[in-house]
């Protein structure tokens, strides 16, 4: 691969909630005035590896703790750190051109879970953990590039009857809103995976970053896209994956609201929605529960089903006008796209269960069916995700929408 040092150098592989500095090493000895520093945390190396370095004098172990990925490990594994001398712990994660992107970490110091001070990090697994980019040598849009005008992002606090508790989602403008006070902008519903939230999407999947390179190379609408929590849960919805509550306070509270802060085109050929894994599921429960709402939806390494607590295709009642019906979701969207990697065919059976049922139903056929298969190093992680993102998005809100034919 190429030198991983010219990517390293881009401000969005430091990207976080947390701060956009490249952090400064950390002080391990030394006085004020002549400090004996180190750089630790996640450091990439020229070529692709990851070097683990943690400052800890008094540890007797250190790991660095991984969660799942579908190329490694299909559960959570660590890899040991050993000390090199002066308290410092070291330990090197290989490079595989089929992981690449945002990988979530944390140290285990004597068995205590420890986020790195200096490290970006982003919320993933339910909590907020260290972040590193390993840079993906075939895919920049990711990246700040120079000449291109940068949208905005924005944190929303909005009261939601559905929940009965103040809200928060994540809206990014582009970077002619403010510039152009009289139009009015298409509108993207982006939803998150599983164990994520509203901001994951920014520091994970640099949503913004993709939009603001496609948008200024002419690739893709000026649009306006919104962010919601898609684990947010009833109270009697607790440790499900029932979204309920998730899909009213979408219709009845975050999108009035939107609506009524942001110049929004609000027909549903100007509407659309989208997410990855838990986040397709989302997309169809609302997506095709109401085709007079959103005209395009993207299902990005996901299920269309609710296959969680709705197992069967018969259970799910929002697909069930599609049965036999391939000419009426034609004409019901403009898109309908879906994008996977080949190594979710190994590990996702849903995936494949989906692909046979929309065959059936003779709805691939479609002209408004788009379908990416990214092969042959791509998993259920965010060079898939990213990937997805991107190509969907060139679709929207355009005529002239071109097709995938990797079906």
């Amino acid at each position: 691969m190429a030198n991983c040092s010219e990517w390293n150098d881009n401000y969005s592989y430091w990207e976080s909630g947390d701060f956009f500095e490249p952090p400064e090493e950390e002080r391990i000895g030394g006085s004020r005035e002549n400090p004996v520093t180190v750089k630790t945390g996640a450091i990439v190396q020229p070529n692709g590896d990851v070097l683990f370095r943690l400052y800890a004098p008094e540890a007797k172990t250190v790991k660095v703790s991984f969660s799942g990925s579908r190329v490694r490990a299909s559960r959570a594994y660590s890899i040991e750190l050993l000390p090199v001398g002066e308290g410092i712990f070291e330990g090197t994660l290989p490079y595989r051109k089929n992981e690449v992107g945002a990988r979530d970490f944390t140290f285990l110091v004597d068995g205590a879970r420890v986020n790195h001070p200096l490290s970006p990090t982003y919320f993933r697994t339910n909590k907020m953990d260290n972040c590193f980019q390993i840079p993906d040598p075939g895919f920049d849009l990711d990246q700040i590039h120079e000449g291109v005008p940068q949208g905005s992002v924005v944190y929303r606090i909005y009261w939601s009857t559905t929940y009965r508790a103040w809200k928060r989602c994540v809206v990014y403008l582009p970077a002619e809103y403010y510039h152009n006070p009289k139009k009015f902008y298409p509108v993207l519903w982006l939803n998150n995976g599983g164990s994520e939230d509203e901001t994951t999407w920014t520091f994970a999947g640099k949503a913004h970053h993709i939009l603001d390179n496609l948008i200024h190379a002419g690739k893709a609408v000026p649009m306006i896209a919104v962010q919601c929590n898609t684990m947010a849960r009833l109270p009697e919805e607790a440790g499900t994956e029932k979204l309920y509550g998730w899909r009213d306070n979408i219709l009845n509270d975050c999108m009035p609201f939107i609506h009524r802060e942001y110049r929004c085109l609000e027909d549903k050929w100007n509407r659309a929605m989208c997410g990855n894994s838990m986040g397709s599921m989302a997309t169809g429960f609302m997506g095709f529960a109401h085709p007079e709402l959103f005209g395009s939806l993207g299902f990005i390494a996901g299920s269309i089903r609710c296959h969680d607590w709705l197992e069967t295709y018969e259970d799910n009642d929002q697909i069930q006008w599609m049965v036999n019906n391939a000419k009426g979701v034609n004409e019901e969207y403009r898109v309908l796209y879906f994008s996977l990697g080949e190594g979710e065919l190994r590990s996702n059976p849903y995936s494949v269960e989906d692909l046979f049922w929309l065959e059936t139903q003779g709805i691939i056929k479609q002209e408004c069916f788009h379908f990416r298969f990214y092969s042959p190093d791509f998993c259920h992680d965010w060079s898939t995700f990213r990937r997805g993102f991107a190509d969907f998005a060139e679709l929207l809100f355009r005529e002239d929408h071109g097709r995938y034919d990797d079906r």
